[in-house]
C-alpha cells in the first residue's frame, strides 16, 4: 500500500528529533513484558514436551503446538515494529503484519481445540469447522485491509491501526475464539463440580489462564493505546506453567490426587 503522510511525518520526526524519554521508557517496559512472557512460554513448552513424552495425548500436543507457534508470531511482531519505527521499511512491515496472522491464528485454533478435547471431545469436529471459518474471515479481512491501506488501515505511532469496520470484524473474530475456551472450561468446571472437584478446580484455573490471555488480545484488537494491558500475558503464562508443572503445593490447593 502507499505510505501515508502521517507515517512519513512521524518517521522523519523520530529520525531527526528522536523519541521522547517517556516513549523510550514505555517501549523498554513493553520489551521487558515480552521477554518475561517469552521465558515463561519456553518453560511451558518444556513442561508440555515432558508431559507429552510420558502420555502422548492429543490434548497435550495441541497446546504444545499452540505455544510453539507463539514464538514465530512474537518474533515477526518485533520485526514488524522495527520495520516501522527504526528501519523505515513500511512495505516490509505490512508484509510481516500479514504473515504474523497465520501463526497467531494457529495458536488460537490449538488452544480452542485443546479446551474442547479436554472437556467435550464429541463436539471437536463441529468446533473445528466453526474456528476454521472464523480464522479465514479474520485473516482475509485483515490482509485485505493492510493491502488496501487508508482508510482501512494505517500506521500510527508505528503500530498498525484499522478502520472502525475492520476493528469490528477483528473484535468479533477474536472475541469468539476467546469466549469458546473460557466458557467451555468454566461450564465444565460447574458441571463436574460434585463428582470430580479436583478436575473442576483445574478446569477453573485453565479457563482463568485463557481469560488473562484473552483480555489484552481483545483490547489491543480494538485499540493500541492500551498496550500496557499486555502485562496480563505474564499472569496467564504463570498460571499455565503451574497447571502443567503441577507442583505439590498446587496439587494440595486443588485437591489433586498423587
Amino acid at each position: 500500500m502507499a505510505v501515508s503522510w502521517e507515517y512519513s511525518l512521524q518517521y522523519m520526526s523520530n529520525m531527526i528529533v528522536g523519541s521522547s524519554l517517556s516513549s523510550q521508557l514505555f517501549e523498554l517496559f513493553m520489551l521487558s513484558i515480552s521477554l518475561t512472557a517469552g521465558i515463561l512460554v519456553a518453560g511451558i513448552i518444556y513442561r508440555l514436551y515432558k508431559n507429552y513424552k510420558k502420555r502422548e495425548s492429543v490434548e497435550t500436543l495441541l497446546f504444545l503446538l499452540g505455544m510453539i507457534s507463539l514464538i514465530p508470531a512474537n518474533v515477526l511482531l518485533t520485526l514488524q515494529s522495527l520495520c516501522y519505527s527504526t528501519f523505515g521499511l513500511p512495505g516490509l512491515g505490512e508484509l510481516l503484519t500479514i504473515i504474523t496472522l497465520f501463526p497467531a491464528q494457529f495458536t488460537y485454533l490449538c488452544v480452542n481445540l485443546f479446551a474442547i478435547r479436554m472437556t467435550f471431545p464429541k463436539r471437536y469436529k463441529i468446533v473445528l469447522a466453526i474456528l476454521l471459518v472464523i480464522s479465514a474471515i479474520y485473516i482475509g479481512t485483515q490482509s485485505w485491509a493492510v493491502i488496501q491501506g487508508p482508510p482501512y488501515s494505517n500506521v500510527l505511532n508505528f503500530v498498525t491501526v484499522y478502520s472502525f469496520e475492520i476493528q469490528v470484524v477483528r473484535f468479533l473474530s477474536v472475541g469468539t475464539t476467546a469466549v469458546i475456551p473460557i466458557g467451555v472450561f468454566y461450564y465444565f468446571a460447574v458441571k463436574i463440580r460434585e463428582e470430580n472437584r479436583p478436575q473442576s478446580n483445574l478446569s477453573i484455573w485453565l479457563g482463568t489462564g485463557i481469560l488473562f490471555f484473552a483480555i489484552p488480545v481483545l483490547i489491543t484488537s480494538v485499540t493500541a493505546e492500551f498496550r500496557i494491558i499486555q502485562v496480563l500475558y505474564i499472569v496467564s503464562a504463570i498460571i499455565y506453567y503451574i497447571c502443567f508443572s503441577m507442583p505439590d503445593w498446587f496439587k494440595r490447593r486443588i485437591g489433586w490426587p498423587d
